[in-house]
């Protein structure tokens, strides 16, 4: 058992936006933390290829200790060639841009 060291380490961790559904934080320490939005799937039925789509919005704070909220990107995986049928997938990007507008629109910036 080891006894506490007085030192304490304060973890940045800003509220969820309503339309975040999971959050990374690839370094607690630095203050970062990546808000992700639902995820849409699908595959084509030509192609046989699975995509996915999700927005995703990097949060830091700033050396003040202010909120700094980045822009919104919609991140795409698995859209390689040409396929067959494209609604699914035109939908899906329809969708994430309307949250990426959103959030970029009430973003707060230092």
């Amino acid at each position: 058992m080891t006894a506490a060291t007085g030192t304490t380490t304060t973890v940045f961790v800003p509220s969820d936006p309503d339309w975040c559904v999971e959050c990374h934080i690839p370094d607690p320490e630095v203050g970062v933390v990546d808000h992700c939005s639902r995820t849409w799937k699908g595959s084509d039925w030509h192609e046989e290829a699975t995509w996915k789509i999700q927005v995703t919005q990097r949060v830091r704070q700033g050396p003040d200790g202010t909120v700094i909220e980045g822009l919104a990107v919609i991140d795409v995986i698995g859209v390689e060639g040409t396929y067959g049928s494209t609604a699914d997938l035109v939908l899906a990007l329809m969708l994430a841009q309307q949250v990426a507008d959103r959030i970029n629109a009430a973003r707060r910036v230092a």
